[in-house]
């Protein structure tokens, strides 16, 4: 495998040197946090929330998240301890706060985060669950009766295109249907090379 390909890896599960330098790229790359803060715009985050990040790598939404929060609480998980670690770096005043908390773990540990929610959201990790349904499933049982679910992707690799983003858009629609979210609808986002799309909907 070329070594571009190993960095690649490194975004669904980053570990190692080469994990470090995963998390240092999604944490400083202009559209990363361009995609990041626009996701979390959408959210339309009141000061008491509790909200959830699945898949929250190095903790760059967890900290814009914090800045809008009063007497609320956003938990971040992650299955790599590298970007666990990155996250409690960059939100070290926020968790000494009691406002972030940190867990490593994947979808079937959040019955035990305190739930539940009134706002979760993922950007780029949508992709990676092996069963969307379930995923999506699992994601319903700890939103809270009208709380929302926000899953964000921009495509990355080879030439992408816009019609790599409208089509993960539609499937992932259908996924957040079957799993029983309803108003379900898609915003894009300018951006380069391609834009984003980030699927909402409600419990």
């Amino acid at each position: 495998m070329t070594l571009r390909g190993y960095i690649v890896r490194q975004f669904k599960k980053p570990h190692g040197a080469l994990g470090h330098l995963a998390g240092w790229l999604m944490a400083h790359r202009p559209s990363n946090r361009e995609r990041n803060a626009w996701t979390i715009e959408l959210l339309n985050i009141q000061p008491g929330d509790r909200i959830l990040e699945i898949g929250c790598g190095p903790g760059l939404a967890l900290e814009m998240c914090a800045k809008e929060l009063s007497g609320g609480k956003i938990v971040g998980v992650d299955h790599s301890r590298t970007m666990i670690d990155q996250a409690a770096r960059r939100n070290a005043h926020h968790i000494d706060a009691g406002v972030v908390e940190l867990h490593l773990g994947d979808l079937q540990d959040l019955g035990a985060l305190g739930g539940p929610f009134d706002k979760i959201y993922s950007a780029n990790v949508a992709q990676f669950f092996p069963d969307k349904t379930e995923a999506f499933c699992v994601l319903f049982n700890v939103t809270v009766p009208g709380g929302t679910l926000a899953s964000t992707y921009m495509p990355r690799g080879k030439n992408p295109s816009r019609l790599d983003a409208a089509t993960f858009a539609e499937d992932i629609k259908g996924h957040m249907k079957a799993a029983g979210f309803g108003n379900i609808r898609v915003e894009e986002h300018s951006l380069e090379p391609v834009p984003a799309v980030c699927v909402l909907g409600e419990r």
